[in-house]
C-alpha cells in the first residue's frame, strides 16, 4: 500500500510539472541546441517559438532560398518553395546582445561582408512553426515563387521570338493547288533560356503552337511552324477564289525554373502573338499553247 501510494504521488507530480511547462513546437527533423542562435540550456531535439523581435522579413508563400550558404537540406529547400500557402519568417540567428551575453555558439555558415546569418522558419496551414535551415541574409528581402513568376513572365514577353506569318505564292494562289503558310517561328520554342531575374539564377522553358484560320470556315491546330515550299506541313486549298483572310494564333505556354528549385509554371495567362495574312485565290484557267 505505501508503494502504491507513492506512485500515485509521483505521477501527480509529472502531471503538474507538464501541464505547468511552456509549449514547444516540435520539428520536421531533430535540431539539435548547439545550432547557432539557439539559447543554451535548450534541450536537443527542442525548437522555442519563434521570437518577433529576431524578425528579419516574414511573409506568405513559396520561399525562394539560394542553394548558396545554404544549411538545411535540398528537401527542405524544395519544400519551402513548393508551399504556396505557407507563413514563414527569416530571424536572425544571433544578436549583438546575444554575443555579448554569450548566449550564442560559434556560426558556421561563412556569410559574407554585408549579410547576417539567419534561420528559416515555415508554418503550414494551421500547423506549428518549425525550423527549415539557416543561410545568410543580406539586405534585400526574400523572393517568393510568385515575385519570381511575375518578373519571369515580363521577360519571357519580350524574348518571344516575333510572329511573321506569310504564304506562298506570294503573288497569288490558285484554286484546288495548296496554299503553303509558314510562322517563321521556331519548332523548338525558347528551350533552355538561363536568365538572372531578381538576382537569382532562372532558368526559362516555353512551348509553342499554332492554331490557323485560313479565312474560309477551315483551321487546323498545329505544333509544326510551317515553311517554304516544297514543306507543306502547314498548307491548305482553297476551293473557291477571292481574297482570305487567313491569321495565326502563337500560344505559348512556360515554365521556369528558379535556383535549381521548380519547375514553376509562369503565372498568367498563356503568351499570345496574331498575326494575319491576306491570301489572294484565283481560278486556274486552261490555255493552249502551240
Amino acid at each position: 500500500m505505501p508503494a502504491l501510494l507513492a506512485l500515485v504521488t509521483l505521477l501527480g507530480l509529472v502531471s503538474g510539472a507538464l501541464a505547468a511547462g511552456p509549449a514547444v513546437a516540435a520539428p520536421s527533423a531533430p535540431v539539435s541546441a548547439a545550432v547557432a542562435g539557439v539559447p543554451t540550456g535548450v534541450p536537443a531535439g527542442v525548437v522555442v517559438s519563434p521570437d518577433p523581435s529576431r524578425d528579419l522579413y516574414t511573409g506568405t508563400g513559396g520561399l525562394v532560398i539560394p542553394a548558396r550558404h545554404w544549411q538545411g537540406g535540398d528537401a527542405a529547400r524544395a519544400g519551402a518553395a513548393a508551399c504556396g500557402d505557407c507563413q514563414w519568417r527569416v530571424s536572425v540567428l544571433c544578436t549583438k546582445a546575444d554575443l555579448a551575453a554569450g548566449r550564442c555558439r560559434s556560426l558556421a555558415l561563412g556569410c559574407p561582408v554585408g549579410t547576417v546569418a539567419v534561420r528559416v522558419w515555415l508554418s503550414r496551414v494551421g500547423g506549428p512553426w518549425e525550423v527549415v535551415g539557416e543561410t545568410c541574409q543580406g539586405d534585400q528581402p526574400p523572393r517568393t515563387v510568385t515575385d519570381v513568376g511575375t518578373a519571369v513572365r515580363d521577360r519571357a514577353v519580350a524574348l518571344l521570338p516575333p510572329l511573321r506569318a506569310a504564304v506562298q505564292p506570294a503573288a497569288g494562289a490558285l484554286v484546288g493547288l495548296p496554299a503553303v503558310f509558314r510562322t517563321g517561328q521556331p519548332a523548338a520554342g525558347l528551350r533552355g533560356a538561363d536568365l538572372s531575374v531578381l538576382g537569382l539564377a532562372v532558368r526559362l522553358d516555353s512551348r509553342v503552337t499554332w492554331q490557323w484560320d485560313y479565312g474560309d470556315g477551315a483551321g487546323e491546330l498545329t505544333v509544326q511552324p510551317g515553311g517554304a515550299w516544297p514543306d507543306l506541313s502547314v498548307s491548305h486549298t482553297y476551293r473557291r477564289a477571292g481574297t482570305w483572310p487567313a491569321t495565326v494564333l502563337a500560344v505559348w505556354r512556360a515554365q521556369y525554373t528558379v535556383e535549381g528549385l521548380g519547375p514553376f509554371v509562369v503565372p498568367g495567362p498563356a503568351l499570345a502573338q496574331s498575326a494575319r495574312v491576306d491570301v489572294v485565290v484565283r481560278a486556274a484557267r486552261a490555255r493552249l499553247v502551240g
